[in-house]
C-alpha cells in the first residue's frame, strides 16, 4: 500500500535522556510520521470517517511524549508506533525522532517501522 498520512517536524516535549540530570527538564523532540492507511474510500466519498483525523494523531503523540519518561529515543518511537497501531485502523507506521538540539549538522536521530500483526 502506498497511501499514507504524513506529519513532519512536529515538536513535542519529553523527559528523555540517559541520565537523571538529562531527564530533569523536558526536551524538544522532533517527530516525523508516515502512517500507512488505505485512503481510497476517503478519496472517493470525501467522508471523514474513511480516514484519520490528523488532530487526533497530534494529540496522541504529544500525550505519549509528554506523559512518559524515556532513556532512549528508540523507546519513545516504539511507544508512539505501538499506540498508533492499536488506536487506528492502519497497516504500518514509520516514526523518526531526533532531539531538537541535534538539528544542526550533523543531524542525528533514529527511525523505526512497525506493522500491524494479523492474527
Amino acid at each position: 500500500m502506498k497511501d499514507r498520512i504524513f506529519i513532519k517536524n512536529l515538536i513535542v516535549l519529553s523527559r528523555i535522556g540517559l541520565t537523571d540530570r538529562e531527564r530533569r527538564r523536558k526536551q524538544k523532540v522532533v517527530v516525523n510520521l508516515e502512517i500507512f492507511i488505505d485512503l481510497r474510500g476517503a478519496g472517493k466519498t470525501d467522508e471523514m470517517d474513511r480516514t484519520i483525523n490528523y488532530k487526533e494523531i497530534l494529540e496522541k503523540v504529544r500525550k505519549i511524549a509528554s506523559d512518559g519518561e524515556y532513556k532512549l529515543l528508540e523507546r519513545l518511537a516504539d511507544e508512539i508506533a505501538s499506540n498508533l497501531l492499536e488506536s487506528f485502523a492502519v497497516e504500518s507506521v514509520d516514526v523518526t525522532l531526533r532531539k531538537a538540539k541535534y538539528s544542526k549538522s550533523p543531524i542525528m536521530g533514529i527511525g523505526i517501522s512497525r506493522n500491524r500483526v494479523h492474527g
